[in-house]
């Protein structure tokens, strides 16, 4: 029996307009963060640095606390290089995974709660199939 290969990738290119758009695929887990942050450090290295950075989540099949770790220095990253982190296209679950731990406005721009039962109320996360945060 095999299983699906959640390997992780992630594809970084900066568009003309300079943004840093990076397409994400299979787990952001312990083990693949470094790869995510070594390829949006090695751009924001470069001058100039990108005003935005662009994740492309919809292929994401996992993220762990790891992963939510690398999303908010990402977000401390693009900050501090007077830029934007945004995440696209989200999957359901990593929405409930910032609304379960209350990193969702911070790392979104838009207010979001869940219940204490770990629900999403409906409509208060719309990352699934959206274009930006």
């Amino acid at each position: 029996m095999s299983g699906a290969d959640h390997s992780f990738a992630a594809e970084a290119g900066t568009t003309a307009d300079g943004t840093l758009r990076v397409e994400l695929a299979g787990d952001l887990a312990w083990d693949s963060t470094d790869d995510l942050l070594d390829a949006v450090r090695t751009r924001l290295d470069r001058a100039p640095a990108p005003s935005d950075i662009r994740l492309d989540c919809a292929r994401l099949t996992l993220c762990d606390s790891m992963g939510l770790s690398a999303l908010l220095a990402l977000h401390r990253l693009a900050s501090a290089a007077g830029g934007r982190l945004h995440l696209d296209r989200r999957p359901a679950f990593l929405d409930r995974l910032l609304l379960l731990t209350g990193t969702y406005e911070h790392l979104t721009g838009r207010p979001g709660t869940a219940e204490p039962t770990g629900e999403v109320p409906a409509g208060r996360a719309d990352g699934r199939g959206s274009r930006s945060s």
